[in-house]
């Protein structure tokens, strides 16, 4: 019986009322054990544990609890007196189950920042007050859902039992007895209760110490506090404002790398993504987009200030007072509806006379300081890698079937309108808020110190913010570094430090200060001077919206399931995140109990810098209760903004001293992304090299809207891409980073030989014949690269044929061009000549190719006989010609016969004489003929004396011609 007792009881029953119990369970036991299994009462947690009779694993909830709405989502003094929380309880099991009870529970404040997170984790969290089990549904079959409503008072002993300000965890308990089973929890849901200030209580009024009160004569404000509790007349307590938090608040826009890799830029050619997930991302509803809209609607919200504008984004309340988290009803029951008229701005200032009233209780637009000090303390993050992608899906794009290869068929992209769009609206931001460029694409610094290569380190660091700027026209912060990853090993420092990026922002997991923490969260940390902040306020800003994630410094003993909490629960434990620095000064109270002093002290100090992951999802849902805590905080003077450029002026003057260590829970930051094999680290060295001497090699084309640079820098910038920080600590995402790692190295050195392959010699093939010795050898280079490009002719050929250096050689682009090589043949035989190509920079271009050539060139025996033959020719030329002159016939010449009469008539005679001479014995010879034909038919043959006087004949007509001859000789003469 007495576990019935227990089961059935309230935590603090009164003697009376155990007394009735006792007499009632005497009458009416065999009620009571009937009903025991049919109707679970309150539970008592004296020990921390849930009032179920079991707890079973979270692998083996049988149902799953999801909260709508949570009112409110920070307590103030214009709060109502009661929390009400909203929801659903989903049968996700295949039992039904019977006999459903629900109740709310709260634990004791959380006392530092890890608290923000291992509070949510732990299996069976400490509960300090429990509300009534209250009944929920006799049964609920699998698959089923029950919607429920729970109201909690803040105050009382029936309540919450809330005195002081601070970050409180409640737990949304369900029990319930499944098929086959017995009582247990059988759905919890956890989440986090921001307590800036309290409203008014008869109950804390009645501890007011009026001998305390402090203020002017005639004051009759109610809202004046004693001591140091910040507790007023009307039992309302203040924010603690002694030491205002300092908030910036940074506002990631990145994303996982798009491009295709292996590709070349400057327009050369089409735009490859690896898939279409961008565009749905720039689209209205992705998560580029609700990014971008909520910083511009607080952006736009602060310009039309003056205009009178109608509050803080999302802000549906009061300008002290958020909104209740989730998309319903802002109140809290009809007797939260009308809040007290107190505000944090009346209780804050301690009783100030003239102290700011921005409203009663009422919506009132935040005034110009207010929404100024929201738009101050944001800026945005950038990933330029991000903005190149972007850009370059504006201008058109494709999707590529196969990643891997850069040259796998494509298809036509959808995005670039909404590229255009987003591109547009983010200038528009960003010319009227704080822009800051992170490393590109989340370069990991261990793994770029192990490269150990300049110029990817200044691509990587440097030049993103050129980048940034040149996209967006502005001018970005400059001189702070923000890893991705948020921590910096030994390796990240030393690179930091090396290359004059001497400021960087990191998780205070990863700092250890040698003395005491500092107030500003600023340390020098071996001449690294860094701003710490709180890895769990990250981690809960990466647990919002549709894709949260567990960041990558997220220690186990703070992770949990994130899909099993809704998106108003995860979006809740933000809202504490965000404002946990702010409530939890130093010297103030997190224990829940007033006159208790629990200082906090924390490495991070006052410096609320909220670094969300880069590739956090947060909804405007999201964005809007953020920025709506944020103008709360400000608008009660418990922070303050912290512009960007202002944080980098002070962590100038670091000074505290403080060691890197390994985050605890996480080991060493190396260790977090895939390893980076040595062969990896060589491969990406080579191809950066190589990449660097092609660019060397290349020249500006006035038909060419691209410089060498923005040609060849695609491929560093994968090799960049390759090597990003992990956004989660877990083997699936080193699985497949490491796979995406070797792909984009892979698809580089592939690029790069098909670059190689673009610079080719034709080969002219089968024998080439020089035509004489000297005569030059002809070649026709190619070039289908889209710039031109500086190389070298290089040779192998053998001694016989010299071949000379023709210098440096442009090729045109996607163009050819004749080189003429000088060449020296000095044999005739066939020679084998190797012809190859490289850059002016000496990367070998396209495959070298082997001529044989044949010249007509005279061999070393041939030329010796020839200069022979010359000499003895004119040696006897010479002895002939001395002769002559000598007077002394050649013996050549001796047996010569004399020449008769007619041989010395034609030496002597002229052209003219020889030429008549000719056509009269010509004449003669027809004349005779004709004659010799005649008598031939008429006549018989003659005798010998006929012959005989034929020839005498002959003889006189030679006679006659000689004698005109020398007739005609005489008048030319004459004439002469």
């Amino acid at each position: 019986m007495r576990d019935v007792l227990r089961i059935g009881s309230s935590r603090r029953l009164s003697a009376s009322f155990v007394t009735r119990a006792r007499v009632l369970l005497a009458v009416v036991g065999v009620v009571i054990v009937a009903a025991l299994c049919a109707a679970p009462a309150a539970a008592v947690p004296t020990t921390g544990t849930s009032g179920a009779t079991t707890s079973p694993s979270d692998d083996q909830r049988f149902a799953s609890v999801v909260i709508d709405t949570l009112t409110p989502s920070m307590v103030t003094t214009t709060s109502g007196p009661d929390v009400t929380v909203e929801g659903h309880v989903r049968n996700t099991s295949s039992r039904t189950i019977k006999d459903l009870s629900i109740r709310l529970e709260r634990g004791d404040a959380v006392r530092d920042a890890a608290g923000l997170r291992s509070s949510l984790a732990v299996a069976h969290p400490p509960i300090a007050v429990a509300g009534a089990f209250r009944n929920l549904t006799d049964e609920l079959a699998p698959g089923a859902e029950v919607s429920f409503r729970i109201n909690m008072s803040l105050s009382g002993e029936s309540g919450m039992q809330i005195s002081r300000p601070g970050v409180y965890p409640l737990q949304v308990n369900v029990n319930g007895v499944p098929d086959y089973g017995s009582m247990a929890q059988v759905a919890g849901s956890r989440t986090l209760l921001p307590v800036l200030s309290l409203p008014p209580d008869k109950g804390r009024a009645a501890q007011f110490d009026s001998s305390e009160f402090d203020s002017t004569p005639g004051s009759t404000d109610s809202t004046s506090t004693s001591g140091n509790d910040g507790l007023g007349a009307d039992g309302a307590v203040s924010a603690d404002i002694s030491d205002p938090a300092r908030i910036t608040m940074l506002w990631p826009l990145a994303a996982p790398p798009q491009l295709a890799p292996g590709g070349l830029g400057g327009g050369t050619q089409p735009v490859r993504l690896i898939s279409d997930d961008m565009a749905r991302s720039l689209r209205d509803g992705g998560r580029l987009h609700e990014l971008l809209e909520s910083a511009r609607n607080v952006v736009g919200t602060a310009a039309n200030d003056s205009a009178g504008g109608a509050g803080t984004p999302g802000d549906s309340g009061s300008a002290s007072n958020p909104p209740a988290s989730g998309s319903g009803s802002a109140t809290s029951g009809s007797d939260t509806s009308s809040g007290s008229a107190t505000s944090d701005s009346q209780t804050s200032g301690s009783g100030t006379p003239g102290s700011a009233n921005p409203g009663s209780g009422t919506s009132t637009a935040p005034t110009q300081q207010t929404a100024s000090d929201l738009q101050r303390s944001m800026c945005l993050a950038v990933d330029p890698d991000l903005l190149v992608t972007v850009r370059a899906m504006s201008l058109g794009y494709e999707v590529s079937s196969n990643p891997a290869d850069p040259t796998s068929r494509t298809t036509p992209g959808t995005g670039s309108d909404a590229a255009t769009q987003w591109l547009a609206d983010l200038r528009g931001v960003a010319a009227r808020t704080c822009v800051v460029a992170l490393p590109f694409s989340q370069t990991d610094l261990t793994s770029l110190a192990r490269i150990e290569r300049s110029g990817l380190t200044a691509a990587a660091l440097d030049a993103p913010a050129d980048v940034v700027d040149a996209i967006l026209g502005v001018r970005s912060v400059r001189g702070l570094t923000i890893p991705a990853l948020g921590a910096v090993d030994q390796a990240g420092s030393k690179l930091l430090r090396d290359t004059g990026h001497g400021k960087v922002l990191a998780s205070a997991s990863s700092v250890d200060p040698t003395g005491n923490p500092n107030a500003a969260g600023l340390y020098n940390v071996g001449g690294l001077l860094t701003q710490t902040y709180d890895s769990s306020v990250s981690a809960a800003m990466g647990a919002v919206g549709t894709a949260p994630l567990v960041s990558a410094l997220t220690p186990p003993s703070q992770q949990f399931d994130l899909d099993a909490e809704s998106p108003v629960s995860r979006r809740q434990a933000a809202v504490a995140a965000l404002a946990f620095r702010s409530i939890a000064t130093p010297g103030s109270s997190t224990s829940g109990e007033l006159n208790t002093s629990t200082p906090v002290t924390n490495t991070a100090g006052r410096a609320d810098v909220v670094m969300p992951p880069t590739y956090w999802s947060a909804t405007s849902d999201d964005a809007s209760a953020l920025f709506s805590t944020a103008t709360v905080l400000f608008g009660s003077r418990a922070a303050t903004p912290a512009p960007l450029d202002d944080l980098v002026n002070r962590i100038g003057g670091a000074a505290a001293p403080a060691r890197l260590v390994e985050p605890p829970g996480i080991g060493p930051v190396s260790q977090i992304g895939p390893a980076l094999t040595d062969r990896t680290v060589d491969s990406i060295r080579s191809a950066a090299d190589e990449s660097w001497r092609l660019q060397g090699a290349l020249v500006d084309s006035a038909d060419v809207d691209a410089s060498p640079e923005r040609y060849v820098s695609q491929l560093r910038e994968d090799l960049l891409r390759s090597i990003r920080s992990p956004d989660e600590n877990n083997t699936a995402t080193r699985t497949r980073l490491g796979r995406e790692r070797q792909q984009r190295v892979d698809a580089v050195h592939s690029t790069l030989r098909r670059m190689h392959g673009s610079v080719t010699i034709l080969d002219p093939g089968g024998r080439y014949t020089l035509a004489s010795e000297r005569s030059p050898l002809l070649l026709v280079v190619r070039n289908d690269l889209a710039l031109p490009i500086r190389v070298r002719i290089t040779t192998t050929a053998p001694k016989d044929l010299e071949i000379g250096d023709v210098g440096v050689v442009e090729i045109p682009a996607r163009g050819t061009r004749q080189i003429q090589l000088p060449t020296h043949a000095q044999s005739s035989e066939a020679m084998t000549v190797t012809i190859g190509m490289s850059t002016v920079t000496g990367v070998t271009l396209g495959t070298p190719i082997k001529l044989s050539v044949y010249s007509n060139a005279y061999g070393k025996p041939l030329f010796i006989v020839t200069i022979c033959a010359a000499v003895a020719l004119i040696l006897l030329t010479a002895r002939r010609l001395w002769r002559r002159f000598r007077g002394r016939p050649d013996p050549a010449d001796q047996d010569r016969p004399e020449p008769d009469e007619l041989e010395r008539m034609l030496a002597a005679s002229t052209y003219q004489q020889r030429r008549r001479t000719l056509q009269q014995e010509e004449a003669l010879v027809e004349t005779d003929q004709f004659d010799g034909i005649a008598r031939d038919d008429a006549e018989p043959p003659r005798a010998k004396d006929d012959t005989a006087l034929d020839s005498s004949r002959a003889v006189d007509s030679g006679r006659a011609v000689d004698s005109s001859r020398a007739k005609d000789s005489g008048t030319d003469r004459t004439g002469a």
